[in-house]
């Protein structure tokens, strides 16, 4: 197993896309800071915008918010002249889900890689247990989805110092350790999902497709959907579908959020991983490799 996991790491380490997608998240976040400036100089500019801005900034903390279709680059009113926490800001952007779009792209590419060229039939034939390299490209997409999140975070802070100079407060970093954490297990919970749609579907093209359209938001109708039906047949629970996926939960844990939501975020990342793996290895080993 070890040694599977060292072979992906090197193949990983070694493909085009893995070191394209690194650039493109590091670009994305500095994109962030130019976009957010842009923002703040349009609230500057029109107080009308800036006060709609301010509440939709209160719905949103106060969790009343519903969640936006598509994915945008978050700002606050209080940024306009005021100081501007790094946590803060790094937070806003994650939850915004720009990373994890990044991340969907990498893990659909990765996971079947092998299948592609027809080199896993070569691995494939060594293994007494199949279902471990299900298991080995998901400990690969684990070393670069931290990578991946350790790029974004510091790509931004770093810009955000260099264009916002003194009033770019970089803070207390045991404060960010909590959020970062929980974004950490979401982004590999969804990893772990689109690996499992790969091995399934064999099809990268379907999988990203898929896990593209769930960040974005475009489910969202269909979890109404089945949030109402839920309410029909049992009007006394309040039931939400998207708190117990990792995209529903990725707007969620940011800085600012209570210790309920950052762990019930950390589980239900922590469960998509577990339970994808689970599922991937077990159709790996029962499957028939061509």
């Amino acid at each position: 197993m070890l040694n599977l996991i060292k072979m992906d790491l090197y193949r990983m380490f070694h493909s085009l896309s893995t070191w394209i997608t690194i650039l493109f998240t590091a670009g994305m976040a500095l994109f962030c800071v130019v976009m957010v400036q842009g923002d703040l100089d349009a609230m500057a500019d029109d107080p009308a915008y800036a006060q709609e801005m301010e509440q939709e900034a209160a719905s949103a903390s106060d969790g009343n918010e519903d969640r936006q279709i598509g994915l945008y680059s978050e700002s606050d009113p209080e940024w306009i002249e005021g100081r501007i926490d790094a946590g803060e800001f790094i937070s806003t952007q994650l939850q915004s889900g720009l990373l994890t779009l990044f991340v969907v792209i990498f893990a659909a590419i990765f996971a079947n890689a092998e299948q592609k060229n027809g080199y896993v039939k070569n691995i494939a034939g060594q293994l007494t247990n199949r279902g471990t390299l299900a298991l080995s490209k998901l400990a690969a997409s684990a070393v670069q989805v931290f990578i991946m999140l350790l790029v974004f975070s510091l790509a931004a802070g770093v810009m955000g110092k260099i264009l916002w100079g003194g009033r770019f407060s970089l803070g207390s970093l045991t404060d960010m350790l909590p959020f970062l954490g929980a974004q950490y297990l979401l982004n590999l919970g969804i990893a772990a999902l689109i690996l499992f749609l790969c091995i399934l579907t064999k099809s990268s093209a379907f999988s990203m497709t898929a896990g593209i359209v769930m960040v974005m938001g475009l489910f969202v109708p269909v979890y109404s959907i089945i949030n109402r039906a839920v309410y029909e047949i049992r009007p006394s629970w309040d039931f939400d579908i998207s708190l117990y996926l990792p995209d529903g939960n990725i707007g969620l844990a940011g800085l600012h959020a209570s210790s309920e939501i950052l762990i019930r975020a950390a589980v239900v990342g922590a469960a998509f991983v577990i339970v994808c793996a689970a599922v991937s290895a077990l159709i790996m080993k029962k499957r028939d490799v061509r």
